[in-house]
């Protein structure tokens, strides 16, 4: 699998880059979208580590039926966003995976019901904050153990 710098082409329709063209304000209501679960709006700053040298190996992946998600770093560093559709009968779609190299400029707001991995850092533990909607049903948190763990180098 290849790993592109992060763009809002490459994204497609799966998340969206979050920016403030010619520095302008910019209403983003996408960052906090959800169905009508009940729940509340949450913020947490998660604070990964850098992950050891040698090949990159993603073996779950999590997508969110009820809210979208939002990332961007607090630290100076460097991470991936892996993402993937859904085939027809909900699980992901690996064949159509996507990974892509953010940085400290920015933010990523992963759309509803799109698997995508955890947190990977690639130069320095990180801080980093996270939005979205949190259901309490409980069920907004969908993981996914992959059979052959996807594996890749920067």
């Amino acid at each position: 699998m290849q790993i592109e710098p992060i763009t809002q082409d490459g994204l497609g329709d799966l998340a969206l880059l979050l920016a403030a063209p010619d520095g302008q304000y910019r209403d983003l209501p996408q960052v906090v979208a959800h169905d009508d679960a009940p729940g509340h709006h949450g913020m947490a700053i998660l604070c990964p580590q850098k992950i050891a040298e040698g090949p990159i190996q993603i073996s779950t992946l999590e997508r969110h039926p009820h809210s979208a998600q939002t990332f961007f770093a607090v630290s100076k560093t460097r991470w991936l966003v892996c993402l993937m559709p859904s085939q027809a009968d909900g699980a992901p779609d690996i064949g159509e995976a996507r990974c892509f190299v953010a940085g400290i400029g920015d933010a990523v707001c992963i759309h509803t019901n799109v698997w995508h991995a955890g947190l990977t850092v690639l130069d320095a533990d990180a801080r980093i904050a996270m939005m979205m909607w949190r259901s309490q049903s409980g069920e907004d948190g969908v993981v996914h153990t992959l059979e052959t763990p996807l594996s890749f180098r920067l």
